[in-house]
């Protein structure tokens, strides 16, 4: 009985272990991200413009020479420029110089002196502003780009006979025989140096907002350059705003020619402020004279050279304001002169500070005292008044005999109703070292 129950319990077993369930196989899915970063070298070939260095300044001409401008060429106004000799601007051939621009001169003496000739054909073409004004200077002035006025550091109005001038030579008529001449105060026997022809409406170019200073040096005894001299300049030409400052002759010459000059300041010359030769038949406009004891004249006019009295001229100038020296006893005479058949008419001048001053001379062959316009060999006066304490009898003691005493065209005023305007000129040296 015992053995039964032992098999039987193991019978059991056997049938409880058969009967378990199989373990599960559990299969579990795990995605892996993976990031990989692609770097890419690229090449970029960049220009970088070469450093250019600006000189402070660049010369123009050598030894004293005569250096030809034979193509077109500009100045800038980065640098300051040096003259060296006669710079000779060809014919066909443009000189553009920029708005700002310094330009010096070299300081030799007699035939080697300094001057810009723009010659018979050739341009300039200077057209400066009036916060920007082209300045032609000597070479021991000290101005330079800081000086934003314009105004020199050392030199001062009195300051004269440096360098030459600029001269503008042109193709229209002028009153000399042959209708040609050479121009005076540079050498002659060049090609460059001759003017005069038959275009009055002749274009030399621009020139606007330009200061000429301390010029006039001498290359022989009475053998001067003016601030600014234009020989046979035709009226295709701009002259505007012009200043000369300390010129040691003319502040400006005009031969013949029929250029129209407007906005002119002559301040602290040795010679005439306004000179005109060989019947000059242009119209000048809103002028500012202002002299130093030794100046000669505000006017000095001479009418044509031509023998055949063809081309007489005709000019006009008018506008003007004359303001002399306090007490001058050294020069008297500086109202002006019209001489040699001068023919044309100067209207509403104005002179002041003058006291003790007097007209030099009134050609009488050419004087007209009832003509009211330009006519072949006449001379017209309108509207000057003298704010002085002089009688207008003593100012007109040289020309009496042609114009008597009291004439209709002149008066003494305690202030003046003509003249120029002044606040034009604002941006002058010369009003900004005595206007201010």
């Amino acid at each position: 009985m015992k053995n039964k129950i032992y098999s039987l319990i193991f019978a059991s077993g056997i049938l409880f272990l058969s009967c378990e369930k199989d373990p599960e196989t559990v299969y579990e899915t795990i995605t892996v991200t993976e990031t990989v970063v692609v770097t890419e070298t690229e090449t970029v070939t960049v220009e970088v413009p070469a450093t250019v260095t600006v000189p402070e300044t660049q010369t123009v001409g050598s030894d004293s020479g005569i250096y030809y401008i034979n193509e077109d060429t500009t100045w800038t106004n980065d640098r300051i420029w040096i003259m060296d000799g006669k710079i000779v601007v060809q014919d066909q051939v443009t000189l553009t110089i920029q708005p700002g621009t310094i330009i010096k001169s070299t300081s030799l003496t007699g035939v080697d002196s300094t001057a810009l000739i723009v010659a018979k054909g050739g341009k300039i073409q200077a057209a400066g502003t009036a916060d920007l004004p082209i300045i032609f200077t000597d070479i021991e002035d000290q101005l330079d780009y800081t000086h934003t006025n314009g105004v020199s550091p050392n030199r001062v109005a009195t300051d004269t006979g440096k360098w030459g001038g600029i001269i503008l030579l042109g193709k229209a008529t002028v009153g000399e025989d042959g209708g040609e001449d050479d121009i005076e105060g540079i050498a002659s026997g060049y090609p460059w140096t001759k003017y005069g022809g038959t275009n009055d409406a002749d274009d030399s170019g621009v020139m606007n907002y330009v200061s000429i200073r301390h010029n006039g040096i001498a290359i022989s005894e009475g053998n001067e350059i003016q601030g600014l001299t234009m020989g046979g300049v035709g009226s295709g030409t701009l002259i505007a705003n012009i200043e000369v400052v300390g010129s040691d002759d003319d502040g400006i010459e005009i031969f013949g020619g029929t250029v129209n000059v407007t906005n002119l300041v002559i301040y602290a010359n040795t010679d005439d402020a306004v000179d005109l030769d060989e019947g000059y038949a242009g119209t000048i406009t809103n002028v500012v004279v202002q002299t130093k004891a030794a100046t000669d004249n505000i006017f000095e006019i001479d009418g044509t050279e031509d023998s055949t009295d063809a081309n007489d001229g005709q000019f006009t100038i008018k506008d003007v304001t004359y303001i002399g020296v306090e007490g001058n006893t050294t020069k008297t005479d500086q109202l002006g002169h019209w001489k040699s058949d001068a023919t044309g008419t100067t209207e509403n001048v104005l002179y002041t500070v003058m006291d003790g001053q007097v007209i030099e001379g009134i050609d009488a062959d050419t004087y007209s005292a009832t003509a009211t316009t330009n006519a072949v060999n006449t001379l017209i006066f309108k509207n000057f008044q003298f704010q002085t304490t002089t009688t207008l009898a003593a100012i007109l003691a040289n020309t009496a005999d042609t114009t008597t005493a009291t004439p209709a065209w002149a008066s003494v005023v305690s202030s003046g109703s003509v003249g120029a305007d002044t606040s034009v000129f604002g941006w002058t040296m010369w009003y900004q070292t005595t206007q201010q």
